[in-house]
């Protein structure tokens, strides 16, 4: 990535609005949660890969980790935010499992630009950010604290 690019996708505090909507869709397939298992060394783990093992503990069919599902909320706020961002905090909430293959909507929504912050000074804006499926049901939810750097 070139400066142009990192500038060209960066967004800047000045630029930031109430109700501001950022919006992705991701699906976890099988394939996806056995890649992320194998990242963190865990491999094949009961609910998370075998339907036989999901079905005994419940569950419709088997679930994405949890872990999965945060590096997912916390993707979409890095997406909104931009490289020159930083996250300060991320708060997450599981209401219910996302499943393997739901079609999720990850919606990530300005709730707070404030702080006035002396010139120069990143300024703060809060998201909420959600993974929505598609039955309307929203397993995952949470709240993002970052800042954003200022132009000039």
């Amino acid at each position: 990535m070139t400066a142009a690019d990192t500038l060209a996708s960066q967004r800047y505090y000045e630029d930031v609005s109430i109700g501001e909507e950022y919006e992705e869709h991701q699906q976890p397939t099988p394939e996806h949660v056995a890649a992320f298992l194998s990242t963190e060394g865990r491999g094949r783990m009961g609910r998370f890969t075998d339907a036989s093992v999901a079905r005994s503990e419940g569950l419709a069919r088997p679930i994405v980790p949890g872990t999965m599902s945060t590096a997912i909320i916390t993707r979409i706020v890095t997406d909104w935010m931009g490289p020159l961002g930083r996250i300060v905090n991320l708060e997450v909430s599981f209401r219910r499992p996302v499943m393997h293959n739901d079609s999720l909507r990850c919606l990530a929504i300005v709730t707070d630009a404030g702080g006035d912050a002396p010139d120069g000074e990143p300024g703060l804006v809060t998201l909420d950010v959600t993974l929505e499926n598609e039955r309307g049901e929203k397993p995952v939810q949470g709240t993002a604290t970052v800042e954003l750097p200022r132009r000039g």
